[in-house]
């Protein structure tokens, strides 16, 4: 009896996780985020230019191939009208209202060289208890410091890390990779100015 007990655990073991991997769908769907801005500098015409480039709503429209699209509802005139990233080609397109050029970038070259990461503590948001993440870089072109605060849910809605492992500018595999989730707030502090997504 003990040798089919030895026999039958193990298999009951590995189908028990492999039902569990396959009923863990990447998610798919929209979701919007309020955004605000905060600026660090005494000079109005940038803070004024900083704000109306985000404007105070976000929509995230995520597909099942993990292709996304970030429309901007409520920038002003000379701010962002969509980021849009296709998974098939890794690569990411962004409109800017006043210009009629879309650029493109291709998102396995980081313009961040990294500098710190690290778990923070939980904060309650809409509420769930969220992870906190941060992680920081130095921009090659600029010098400037950027740092990425990311809350995140535990066993709520899941993004498999394998199918951003090739985007990683501003870290994002790396993000991903730890959070397995969509963000419900996001810090994203680029020294003259703090925007915040939540």
């Amino acid at each position: 009896m003990k040798k089919l007990i030895l026999f039958i655990l193990p298999i009951i073991i590995f189908l028990c996780g492999c039902s569990q991997s396959k009923n863990q769908e990447t998610f798919e769907g929209t979701i919007t985020y309020n955004i605000s801005v905060t600026t660090n500098t005494d000079n109005l015409t940038y803070n004024d230019y900083q704000k109306q480039k985000y404007g105070n709503k976000l929509k995230i429209c995520i597909s099942k191939d993990v292709s996304f699209k970030r429309e901007f509802l409520t920038s002003g005139l000379k701010g962002f009208m969509f980021f849009s990233y296709d998974a098939l080609t890794n690569i990411g397109f962004t409109k800017w209202k006043n210009i009629d050029t879309i650029y493109s970038s291709i998102c396995s070259d980081n313009s961040l060289t990294l500098l710190e990461e690290k778990e923070l503590a939980e904060e309650n948001l809409l509420g769930q208890s969220c992870k906190g993440y941060f992680i920081s870089g130095l921009d090659r072109k600029g010098g400037q410091l950027v740092s990425l605060t990311y809350f995140y849910p535990l066993n709520k809605e899941y993004i498999n890390p394998k199918l951003y492992k090739n985007y990683k500018d501003f870290f994002y595999n790396k993000i991903i990779e730890k959070t397995q989730a969509p963000f419900y707030k996001l810090i994203m502090n680029m020294g003259n100015y703090i925007v915040t997504y939540e």
